[in-house]
């Protein structure tokens, strides 16, 4: 139910279309729902930070093997890719979860954002006062 707060918890592997990030990347219309991995609860509003798993990821986004993060390898599709670059925003009312319950261990967690967090600063800019 829209406006509802579902509980959500980092780690948890869900579904989202990329349509639903902001900003909305470009050319996403069509491109069906993709699993994500939670980063953040939702904040007070229900927007939360999530890192995308694909196939097929954008031009120049970081990624990494999803095996590397304990993540499953599908035998009909092979290995997954993780987003290790920069999270994605999206509502809580856009996410869809898997049944049965998905997440990963805690450790795997850990090095996913630890990963994420290396990448945003080997990029991060510094503005001179």
């Amino acid at each position: 139910m829209p406006g509802t707060i579902i509980q959500i918890r980092e780690g948890d592997i869900m579904k989202a279309k990329p349509k639903h990030f902001v900003p909305r990347p470009d050319g996403v219309g069509s491109v069906g729902q993709h699993p994500v991995i939670v980063l953040t609860p939702p904040d007070r509003e229900g927007f939360l930070f999530v890192t995308p798993m694909s196939h097929s990821h954008p031009d120049g986004t970081p990624t990494k093997r999803g095996s590397l993060y304990g993540l499953p390898v599908d035998p009909l599709k092979g290995e997954s890719r993780v987003n290790v670059g920069q999270p994605k925003l999206v509502h809580q009312d856009n996410l869809k979860a898997n049944t049965p319950h998905v997440a990963m261990p805690y450790g795997h967690f850990v090095a996913l954002k630890t990963d994420i967090f290396k990448n945003l600063q080997q990029y991060r800019c510094y503005r001179q006062v």
